[in-house]
Parts: C-alpha cells; sequence; structure tokens
C-alpha cells in the first residue's frame, strides 16, 4: 500500500513539476489579458492545452515503450528546438503583422469580456455597434493603417491562428519522465499503473488550467492604458521571447 501511494503522489510530483514551467501557461495568460478573452475561453484554452499536453505525452511514452529508449533520447535532444521554435516563429509573425498595420488595436481600456471578434450589439435597426467612438475589431470598420475586409480578414485568420498555436505549443512539450513511474508502476499492477497515468493527467491539467486563470485573472486587473493601445506586440514579444528562451533551453 505505502508503494502505491509513492508511485501516484511520483505520477501527481511529476505533472505538477512539468507543468508549472512557463511554456505551459504564460502564453496563454498574456494573450488573454491582451486579447481580452474572457475568462472561460481562457478556462476553455487552456484545458485544451492540457488534455492535448497529456495525450501527446502518453503517446509518445507508448511509443518509446514499444520502440525503445533510444526514440526517448532522440525526441528530448530536438523538443525544445521544435516547441520553442514553433512559438518564436509565431511570435515573429505577429510582431511583422502589427508593423504592417495588421494587428488588432485598442485605443481604450475595459473593451470587452467576451470572445475576440464579437461585436457588441444593441437592439434597434441600423445598431451594429453602439459605442461613440471609434476602435478597430475583427469584422468591424477600418481602423489606422487597415484597408478595410482584406485586413480585417487577415487579422481574423492571425487571431485564429494564436488560439490554435498557444494550446499546441503546450502539447508540443511532452513530458516523458511520467515513463518510470508508469514503468515502475507496471510492475506492481496494472490497476496502478493505470492509476498512475490517471494521476498524471489530472495532476498536469489542473496544474496548466489553474496557473493560467490565476495569472490572466491577476493580469486582468491591471487597468493600462499601454497594454491595451499595443496589446498586439507585448504578445508577439511575450511569445518571440518565450520561444527563444525554451530553444536555447534557458527553460
Amino acid at each position: 500500500m505505502v508503494a502505491v501511494l509513492a508511485l501516484l503522489l511520483a505520477a501527481a510530483g511529476v505533472g505538477i513539476g512539468h507543468a508549472v514551467l512557463p511554456d505551459h501557461w504564460v502564453p496563454l495568460a498574456v494573450a488573454s489579458r491582451t486579447q481580452h478573452y474572457s475568462l472561460r475561453r481562457t478556462a476553455r484554452l487552456s484545458a485544451l492545452a492540457g488534455v492535448a499536453h497529456v495525450l501527446f505525452s502518453l503517446i509518445l511514452g507508448a511509443v518509446v515503450i514499444v520502440v525503445g529508449l533510444r526514440l526517448r533520447a532522440t525526441i528530448e535532444r530536438h523538443e525544445a528546438l521544435v516547441v520553442g521554435g514553433l512559438l518564436a516563429v509565431t511570435g515573429l509573425v505577429f510582431l511583422v503583422a502589427e508593423f504592417l498595420g495588421l494587428g488588432h488595436r485598442h485605443s481604450h481600456a475595459g473593451e470587452h469580456a467576451g470572445e475576440p471578434g464579437e461585436a457588441t450589439r444593441h437592439p434597434g435597426p441600423g445598431h451594429g455597434h453602439g459605442h461613440g467612438h471609434g476602435h478597430g475589431h475583427d469584422g468591424e470598420g477600418d481602423g489606422p493603417g487597415q484597408a478595410g475586409g482584406v485586413d480585417q480578414a487577415t487579422r481574423s485568420r492571425s487571431r485564429r491562428w494564436l488560439a490554435v498555436v498557444l494550446p499546441f505549443g503546450a502539447a508540443a512539450s511532452p513530458d516523458l519522465t511520467i515513463l518510470p513511474v508508469f514503468l515502475a508502476a507496471s510492475a506492481v499492477g496494472a490497476m496502478v499503473a493505470v492509476g498512475t497515468v490517471l494521476v498524471f493527467a489530472a495532476a498536469t491539467l489542473a496544474t496548466i488550467v489553474g496557473l493560467t486563470l490565476l495569472a490572466a485573472g491577476s493580469a486582468a486587473r491591471l487597468r493600462s492604458a499601454v497594454i491595451d493601445r499595443y496589446a498586439g506586440p507585448i504578445t508577439a514579444a511575450v511569445l518571440l521571447v518565450v520561444g527563444l528562451l525554451i530553444v536555447f533551453e534557458v527553460i
């Protein structure tokens, strides 16, 4: 019984210890603040990242068990380049888009807490947006440096790409340290092995979602005209910096 408890605690420790790394939740939390995601959307994206991360880790772990431990060394050797490169390239693309005037711009704080790209609807004919001041939203009027439908479509595609890349960035960093725990648990029994996997999954998911929501909720309280004005470049810069730190194995 003591051995089983130790294995379950080890599985939880492995899941939490890997999930607290900043590449799993910092980009999501920053995007939530700068892009004005609702907490529900933030929770959904971080949960998607957590689930994908667990599945990717388990699938690769199974492949390593079948093929051999040599594959594990190969994966771990190239993991930083793949994950960091993905985030860095995404940040660079968004940064270039901002300089070209294709980014999503806000001119005031306290906008909308809903999904990005939503226009505020008001009852009555001819009301697509009830504010008496101008700012650019996906699918709405032109802002500075924007040429109408083409730029709006580009912004919309960029924001959808961001919502895909951020969760995948976490998922693409598999945690193969669960393998020794799983193999040790397998020697005890099949139920114990399954239990370690479930505990690992729950600990990983709870950590990623919890840290993302905590950071995003705290950041949402920061009312800054600078953050709102330069939301796009800030998001891009964070992705670029975190990606480069991963590539050079600083984090």
